[in-house]
C-alpha cells in the first residue's frame, strides 16, 4: 500500500510539474470505517495541526427559550473535541472558566509560521456602514489552551448589515467564512461573504434576504486589522442565494505554483462555482459552475499537488449524501466524485489529509424532522479515507 502511494505521488507531481497531468486520472479510494466524532452535533469543521492534533467543533441545540448571545446566532452551542490519535477518539476540549463558549469557528484556524494558532469567530458584527467587528483567539499549545478573545476591526468600505438569512434570523454581519491563509510574506488573506450596499436584490427564498457576494480582506498584522481587497464573485443572476460559503486553497504544487482557487456555494440545489486568482487576490477570474452539486465546500491541496474537495447536499436536493471530490489538473477538472453517505445531513464537511495517502474527513448525520436545529438526534461522523493509484 505504502509503496503504491509514493508511486502514484511521484507520478502525479512529475505531471503537475510538466502540466500534462489527465483529468482521466483516477485514484482508489477506500473508504474506513465511521467513528462518532460529536453526539447530538452538526455542522462540523475541522483543524489539524503540525504536531497532529485534529480538532473538529459542531453545533449543539441550545435549550428552548434560552437567550441567544448575539443577533446572529444560529440556535446552537459550539462543542468541540480533540483527537491525538488520527480521528480513532477524541476528547472534549473546553474554553477558560472566564472565556464564556469560546471559539465559535466557521472556517479553518491558522498555524502560522512560528507554531501559533489563530482562531477567529466565524462572524464580525456591523457598528456601521463600512465596519464590522470580530473576534480572534490565540493558542500557542496544539490547542490545548486559547488566550483572548481579541477584539478584529474589518474595513469594507461598501460593506452593510442589516439583511436577514435562510433562517429567517435578521442578520448585521459579515461572514468570516472557512478559509484563512498564510501568504509568503506573512500577511493573512481570508474569503468573507455578506452584502455590499449595491447587493439589493431578492434571494428565491424570500424577498428580505438579499442576494450575497464573496470577496477577499488582507491582514499585516496577523488578523488584528483586515482591509477589503477585492469581490471574489458577486451576479443576482446566479443561483438561488448568490455567492457565499466559500472555501480558498493557494497552490504550493505544480505549473500553477501561486495561484488561489475559490470555491463556492450558490444555493441549496445548484452547483458549486470555482473561480482562480494568478495575484494574491487582487482579481479574479468569472466564476465557472462545477458538475458538483452542493453547499458550504471544503477544498485542500494533498501532498502530491491534488485537489480535494468535500461537500454535501440539502434535503431540497432530493439526493441526501456527502461527497469528496479529486481533481488531478489544478483545478480545471474534477474528474472523480466519491459518495460518503447517504443519509439526511446538514450538508457541512470538512477533510484533512493527515499522512501522504490517507484523509481524515467529518461529515454529520440528522433526523429529517420539520425541526432539525432542535433536534437531539443527530451526530458527527469522521472516518480514514485511503488512497492509492487505481489499478
Amino acid at each position: 500500500m505504502r509503496s503504491s502511494n509514493l508511486g502514484f505521488m511521484l507520478l502525479t507531481v512529475l505531471a503537475l510539474q510538466s502540466g500534462t497531468a489527465k483529468s482521466e486520472q483516477k485514484l482508489t479510494v477506500n473508504l474506513g470505517p465511521t467513528v462518532t466524532v460529536l453526539e447530538s452535533a452538526i455542522f462540523p469543521y475541522m483543524f489539524l495541526s503540525r504536531d497532529g492534533t485534529l480538532v473538529v467543533q459542531g453545533t449543539v441545540p441550545r435549550p428552548p427559550g434560552s437567550p441567544l448571545p448575539e443577533p446572529s446566532d444560529f440556535g446552537g452551542i459550539p462543542r468541540t473535541v480533540r483527537s491525538t490519535d488520527g480521528g480513532k477518539t477524541w476528547q472534549v476540549w473546553k474554553p477558560g472558566p472566564k472565556q464564556g463558549e469560546g471559539p465559535t469557528i466557521n472556517n479553518t484556524p491558522l498555524q502560522l509560521k512560528d507554531g501559533s494558532i489563530l482562531i477567529f469567530h466565524w462572524i464580525a458584527e456591523y457598528h456601521r456602514a463600512g465596519l464590522a467587528i470580530g473576534k480572534r483567539w490565540i493558542s500557542k499549545d496544539d490547542w490545548q489552551t486559547v488566550t483572548g478573545p481579541e477584539e478584529t476591526r474589518f474595513d469594507v468600505p461598501d460593506g452593510v448589515g442589516n439583511g436577514f438569512g435562510d433562517n429567517g434570523l435578521r442578520y448585521s454581519t459579515l461572514w468570516f467564512d472557512r478559509s484563512v491563509l498564510e501568504l509568503p510574506n506573512g500577511d493573512l488573506i481570508a474569503g468573507c461573504y455578506g452584502w455590499f450596499k449595491q447587493d439589493t436584490t431578492p434571494s428565491e427564498y424570500q424577498k428580505t434576504m438579499n442576494r450575497f457576494r464573496c470577496f477577499i480582506v488582507r491582514s499585516k498584522d496577523r488578523g488584528l486589522t483586515w482591509k477589503y481587497v477585492a469581490t471574489v464573485a458577486v451576479d443576482p443572476k446566479v443561483g438561488q442565494e448568490g455567492f457565499n460559503e466559500s472555501a480558498i486553497v493557494h497552490l504550493a504544487k505544480g505549473s500553477r505554483h501561486g495561484r488561489l482557487i475559490c470555491l463556492m456555494r450558490v444555493g441549496r440545489k445548484n452547483p458549486l462555482y470555482q473561480a482562480y486568482s494568478d495575484d494574491e487576490g487582487k482579481s479574479w477570474s468569472k466564476a465557472k459552475a462545477l458538475g458538483l452539486v452542493g453547499v458550504d465546500p471544503d477544498l485542500i491541496e494533498l501532498s502530491d499537488g491534488t485537489l480535494v474537495a468535500s461537500y454535501g447536499h440539502k434535503p431540497d436536493y432530493k439526493d441526501d449524501g456527502n461527497f469528496l471530490a479529486f481533481s488531478f489538473d489544478q483545478g480545471e477538472t474534477w474528474s472523480q466524485i466519491v459518495r460518503l453517505s447517504s443519509v439526511p445531513t446538514s450538508a457541512y464537511t470538512s477533510v484533512r489529509e493527515t499522512a501522504p495517502g490517507k484523509l481524515f474527513v467529518v461529515y454529520d448525520e440528522r433526523n429529517p424532522s420539520d425541526q432539525p436545529r432542535l433536534s437531539q438526534d443527530r451526530r458527527i461522523l469522521g472516518r480514514v479515507v485511503e488512497l492509492s493509484a487505481a489499478k
